[in-house]
């Protein structure tokens, strides 16, 4: 089985000079966790960003989502594999890289897609899919997280605790499945 069998092509761009904020709104706005960066040129790859990305670069150091370059907080040395690589090859990277994410290139370079740990645990035999699975999650397990006392919260106000129990909803779904909403 090739990358390219179980990658998803439908990956979203945004340009590096475009804020974090816009970043966030256009992940929010399309149900994803990941876009590719693009440099001056449109289609020029320059990185990707995640909705992790965001969150530890800027909600944690306290920055401008608005003042801020999505170049500026984007991962710009991504770990790829050619769409005709075989599967094995791009399981054995992502293990070994610890990475949930390849970008898939064709042989000139260029993003034609994402293959994710999700889609090979969609796609493949489950055994195959778990080794991979563990390897990439391994490192969850093995970083040392901070005590939960010294995590702050940012208190909410009785507004948003209205709005929040007049909005009660679960979202389940995938790209490759339709989304339910359950009240």
């Amino acid at each position: 089985m090739k990358c390219r069998d179980l990658m998803n092509p439908e990956v979203l761009w945004i340009a590096g000079a475009a804020s974090a904020r816009q970043a966030a709104s256009m992940m929010r706005d399309h149900s994803v966790e990941f876009l590719l960066v693009s440099g001056p040129e449109p289609e020029q790859f320059a990185g990707v960003i995640t909705d992790r990305d965001l969150a530890v670069r800027i909600c944690a150091d306290d920055r401008c989502a608005e003042e801020t370059p999505v170049s500026a907080v984007a991962t710009s040395e991504v770990i790829v594999c050619s769409e005709f690589e075989d599967l094995k090859v791009a399981e054995k990277r992502m293990r070994d890289f610890q990475k949930s994410r390849l970008v898939v290139v064709d042989q000139y370079g260029h993003p034609t897609g994402v293959l994710s740990l999700t889609d090979i645990l969609h796609g493949d035999r489950g055994w195959r899919a778990l080794k991979t699975a563990r390897g990439v999650l391994r490192h969850e397990a093995e970083v040392p997280h901070p005590p939960v006392e010294s995590i702050k919260l940012t208190p909410s106000t009785p507004q948003d605790e209205e709005a929040a129990m007049r909005h009660r909803r679960v979202r389940t779904g995938s790209w490759r499945t339709s989304m339910k909403e359950f009240p």
